[in-house]
């Protein structure tokens, strides 16, 4: 029997999932819930099932086996809460929340039903970085320096908003942060700055808003640029360096410095000099594995993930001691005092 498996948001990232999704023949699209009911029925048209407005509906009609979450950041929490509640496993993109206080108590949901969970965390599936990872296995690794610079600000009206959407930290360097805990460890504590290097608002007479990325918002509350200093619970020291300024491309890597080796990351791709030589590139379907990784644990009868619901958890802990560093002028703050 095909695995049922339903979509909680259909913009933005979902397209990528709801792609991928249809690819396999043991999957059922059952069906799709997003507040926007015309935007859901364009997905049931195209892949097949029901369009909704509403997930709990979704979730009592057609009894999804897998549900893929794929809302803003600010709407997270009780959908996961009412999945796990019902036995639901489901994927969510991250970030997994805004605030601690609901990305614990979703955990607390999780472990209470004993479902499977995965957090879209796609970097660490790369063929490249999991070939780093196994490369600093049992080398003492001094730096991880990372950058992820924007070529300006995201299209969706709530990424401007720190409530809504948590600012760059939590919204997207947290790949970063991430793939420096899958490569070094876990986080100690943190030390971070953040700025406004450009104004932002009002939208100059004339402009005229792209596709993608842009350059002036009606309104701001978020940094445009973030710096921060972090000690791994390994003794190695790690810098982040973000940036939504407007400029020429996405940019986002790093760099590792370990005993006898020296490797860059750039993307989903890798190369490495010092006792041993070497570079690596993803596959092309390389974003497809972390969303099929779930699939395929469920189908097999497993609860077993690379990248559980906790993972996304730790994650956001690293991001949010950021911004409560900035809080207290740039203190030091240990992330174990958050979670």
């Amino acid at each position: 029997m095909a695995l049922k498996v339903g979509f909680v948001g259909t913009g933005g990232i979902a397209t990528r999932h709801l792609d991928n999704t249809a690819k396999r023949k043991d999957i059922q699209m059952v069906g799709y819930a997003d507040v926007a009911l015309d935007r859901a029925r364009e997905c049931a048209e195209k892949y097949g099932g029901a369009a909704y407005d509403d997930f709990i509906k979704l979730y009592d009609e057609q009894k999804p086996d897998v549900i893929v979450i794929c809302t803003p950041p600010f709407a997270h929490g009780e959908i996961e809460e009412e999945a796990a509640s019902r036995g639901i496993h489901f994927f969510v993109e991250k970030p997994v929340a805004v605030s601690m206080e609901l990305a614990n108590r979703v955990q607390a949901a999780v472990e209470k039903s004993g479902i499977a969970t995965q957090v879209g965390y796609m970097f660490r599936f790369s063929e490249a970085t999991r070939k780093v990872r196994e490369l600093l296995q049992g080398r003492a690794i001094a730096m991880v320096q990372a950058h992820y610079y924007m070529p300006g600000l995201p299209p969706p009206a709530w990424w401007p908003f720190m409530a809504k959407g948590g600012g760059q930290l939590v919204e997207q360097a947290t790949h970063m942060l991430d793939l420096g805990r899958f490569f070094a460890g876990d986080v100690d504590s943190v030390i971070a700055m953040t700025s406004t290097v450009r104004r932002w608002t009002p939208i100059p007479a004339g402009y005229e808003s792209p596709d993608r990325m842009l350059a002036y918002a009606d309104e701001m509350d978020i940094p445009d640029v973030t710096g921060m200093v972090m000690r791994y619970e390994s003794g190695a020291l790690g810098t982040l360096s973000c940036s939504i300024v407007p400029q020429g491309k996405w940019d986002n890597g790093f760099k590792v410095v370990a005993e006898g080796l020296l490797v860059t990351v750039e993307g989903p791709n890798a190369s490495w000099c010092g006792d041993e030589v070497g570079e690596m590139k993803a596959a092309e379907c390389w974003p497809e594995y972390v969303l099929y990784e779930l699939y395929d644990q469920v189908i097999a009868g497993t609860t077993e993930t690379s990248v559980p619901y906790i993972e996304g958890v730790k994650s956001l802990g690293i991001s949010l001691a950021g911004y409560e560093s900035v809080k207290r002028g740039g203190c030091q703050v240990r992330v174990a005092d958050l979670m």
